[in-house]
């Protein structure tokens, strides 16, 4: 028969609270060591020469990474911080190109020996349009209608089309409304003027930050943006280089067929981020028709655009255009 007596209650509860310690020490230990292995791949910086340096891809982050994008940043191409992100991918992919390597996105033994030789080129400066005055036949970015210039695959731009009045957004936008993502950033200056008051407006109401991600883009941008989106798929989703690009023409136009050729389209978002969902995003969505923007590229009208769906895409038509548009449910097709 089992002994029992007052001190039998006490010696049971202390095995029980002995127990749950354990138990919940042992889910500490197994949660931290998933956080570890959860941590994008750290690659530290090897004392000895090129053929030393690890091989780096998107999502690779450390002393290695930040090495990698501080020799980019140095010779203008870009790149910041200890993390291998898609503004080190597209650096990179520049990188390669202008200095005659395989332009494959990755940071292998060929893009340390180049990037540490001393021999590497500096980025071609991107060649601007110079600020133009008024043209009395109209707008390069209206049809003759005066109705804005559709531009898509099945329409391109001529080739010697040329914005009408560039501005710097770096020197022109109030960095208390808005800050811009990345140097020598030009729109039109009639988009831009609107671009201002527009977000004047929503940090007068409360909503902010706000951050330009991008404007106009020469073809030369363009065709270096779609070669970051394949790159990008194919590191990410081990897609082939086909495959990478045909999924990359999805989000990315040629060149010549993009929008940002025009000046007056704008990538519109918060930092650190996902802009779909943000009180940002709903300001947006309530009251950008009353600045003149239009959502470009809307869920609803994938079929029609051929695009997915960019909620940070937005592009000035003027006003009246983009009211008569958000009360007939149109888009520019």
């Amino acid at each position: 028969m089992p002994v029992t007596g007052p001190g039998t209650y006490n010696v049971r509860k202390m095995k029980k609270r002995i127990f749950i310690g354990t138990a919940a020490a042992v889910l500490v230990i197994g949660l931290a060591v998933l956080a570890v292995c959860l941590r994008p791949q750290t690659k530290p910086l090897p004392a000895a020469g090129a053929e030393d340096y690890p091989v780096l891809r998107l999502g690779d982050s450390g002393e290695a990474a930040g090495e990698l994008n501080r020799g980019l940043n140095t010779l203008g191409y870009g790149g910041e911080g200890e993390v291998f992100d898609r503004d080190t991918l597209r650096a990179l992919l520049s990188f390669q190109r202008q200095n005659g390597l395989d332009a494959d996105g990755i940071a292998g033994k060929q893009t340390w020996t180049a990037l540490l030789g001393g021999t590497a080129v500096t980025a071609a400066p991107t060649v601007t349009p110079p600020l133009s005055a008024l043209k009395a036949e109209g707008k390069p970015y209206e049809d003759p209608r005066g109705l804005p210039l559709l531009v898509n695959r099945s329409c391109p731009l001529p080739e010697n089309y040329q914005p009408l009045a560039l501005v710097l957004l770096n020197d022109y936008c109030d960095p208390a409304v808005a800050t811009v993502k990345n140097p020598d950033t030009y729109a039109e200056k009639e988009a831009a003027d609107a671009l201002i008051r527009m977000l004047t407006a929503a940090c007068e109401e409360g909503i902010f930050p706000w951050q330009i991600s991008s404007a106009y883009r020469t073809p030369e941008q363009q065709q270096a943006e779609l070669e970051a989106q394949a790159a990008a798929y194919r590191q990410e989703n081990d897609l082939s280089e086909a495959d990478a690009l045909s999924a990359a023409r999805k989000t990315v136009a040629l060149p010549g067929t993009s929008e940002h050729h025009l000046g007056t389209c704008f990538d519109i978002t918060v930092p650190e981020k996902w802009f779909a969902g943000t009180d940002q995003y709903r300001w947006m969505a309530k009251n950008c028709w009353d600045y003149g923007f239009i959502l470009r590229y809307a869920a609803d009208k994938e079929e029609i655009t051929g695009f997915l769906a960019e909620a940070w895409h937005y592009r000035y038509v003027g006003r009246e255009i983009a009211q008569a548009m958000r009360d007939a449910n149109l888009c520019l097709e």
